[in-house]
């Protein structure tokens, strides 16, 4: 608790007090599950109006306190020099280059549809209403990056530039060579994101790949499949992401669920490193230190 900062007691707005591990263990428990809070009632001698407070107004002081982990923190895991040892473990890995740091992805999470606006939400694609979220994965397993929620109507260029991540890779992702100029890294995304100094993506495109293309992505490939397991590890760790039939966009906060659940999935891996950093051979940070002001 106190890591994570948790007020002990925990008072809600109504009034109602926590102990901050009661507090945390019955957030844990909402998110472990995509039953109904029913089923912490019989389990706790609280109201469900209580539990229902209690959950919710941690899940925001959660998100307030912490969110500067998942917005591009230079002064944590994506301390520009932290950035060389990732670069590093993903070369050792099998990459056919050495200045790829971390791999980008956009995930969309489902809602319910909406009385109103329905449009905005609604993905094209995927055909039903979500959510999308844009996300870098480092090999050390941690989330190094979270950009959203954002309407699911949105496609993932237009997520790239609203995030401003190339500005920042442009301004903080570099090494400087023995000769003195600056060489730029890069995060590594599927072929809609394109190819700059700050991002590659595999060659794609009409036409055959020659055996050099074609080696090339098959290398890449070999080294992102694991990191994209990392959604999934944080779908399975958290069900209550997945309950999409309660996640309704004007009474519930499906956008901040899904942060502090990657939050925790990132305090988990510090405590208990995932297969993606048993895969690259690269620790993540202590739990101290992943949690900074």
């Amino acid at each position: 608790m106190k890591i994570l900062r948790i007020p002990d007691p925990f008072i809600t707005q109504n009034g109602s007090s926590f102990a901050a591990v009661e507090a945390f263990s019955l957030l844990l428990l909402r998110m472990r599950s995509n039953r109904n809070l029913y089923d912490l009632v019989q389990n706790f001698d609280r109201s469900l109006a209580a539990i229902s407070e209690v959950v919710n107004e941690l899940l925001n002081f959660l998100e307030a306190r912490w969110s500067h982990l998942l917005g591009l923190d230079i002064n944590g895991i994506l301390h520009p020099d932290h950035l060389r040892s990732y670069a590093d473990a993903i070369d050792r890995a099998g990459a056919p280059l050495d200045t790829v740091w971390g791999f980008i992805d956009c995930t969309l999470r489902r809602v319910c549809r909406p009385t109103y606006h329905q449009g905005i939400v609604y993905s094209g694609y995927k055909k039903y209403h979500a959510l999308k979220y844009q996300a870098v994965v480092l090999p050390n397993g941690m989330f190094g990056h979270l950009f959203g929620p954002i309407e699911g109507r949105h496609n993932d260029g237009w997520l790239l530039r609203e995030s401003a991540i190339l500005d920042w890779c442009q301004e903080h992702a570099y090494i400087t060579t023995d000769d003195g100029h600056q060489k730029p890294l890069q995060i590594f995304g599927d072929p809609a994101y394109g190819v700059s100094e700050q991002i590659l993506s595999p060659f794609s495109g009409v036409g055959d790949r020659t055996p050099e293309e074609q080696a090339w992505n098959t290398d890449m490939s070999k080294v992102r499949i694991e990191v994209e397991h990392a959604f999934g590890v944080a779908m399975n760790m958290w069900p209550a992401v997945n309950a999409w039939w309660k996640h309704k966009i004007f009474w519930t906060q499906p956008g901040t669920l899904y942060r502090v659940a990657i939050l925790l999935t990132n305090a988990h891996n510090c405590l208990h490193p995932n297969q993606i950093s048993t895969s690259f051979e690269l620790d993540p940070p202590s739990v101290n230190e992943y949690f900074h002001d």
